[in-house]
């Protein structure tokens, strides 16, 4: 009984690690063209991907610590890689979606 109950609980362990998913960064509007209506989709796909994005940070950090003290390193050292070029892709995102706010407000007047 206590093998299989180790064992349910190795399974789910496992599939809770498999379930981080990194989020598409979106399709960002062009501000020199772009109409009010496709700037305020573009920024619900941003405002998505970041609470998407979020979520996947929060699973790598899930992952590292149902890992405990013996971690592989190399596991761990892939986590954090994961975990930093998601947080390079955010600020790439909300950078260039700022550039297009401006082109976009530059443009209106």
């Amino acid at each position: 009984m206590k093998c299989v109950l180790a064992s349910a609980l190795l399974l789910t362990s496992s599939l809770s690690i498999a379930e981080c998913s990194r989020p598409t960064a979106p399709e960002l509007p062009d501000g020199a063209t772009a109409d009010m209506p496709t700037m305020a989709d573009g920024q619900s796909a941003v405002k998505a991907y970041v609470v998407g994005a979020e979520a996947y940070l929060d699973c790598l950090v899930a992952q590292g610590e149902e890992a405990g003290g013996e971690a592989d390193p190399d596991a761990e050292l892939a986590r954090i890689e994961k975990h930093n070029a998601t947080v390079d892709e955010m600020d790439t995102v909300a950078d260039k979606f700022n550039e297009e706010i401006r082109e976009y407000k530059a443009r209106a007047k």
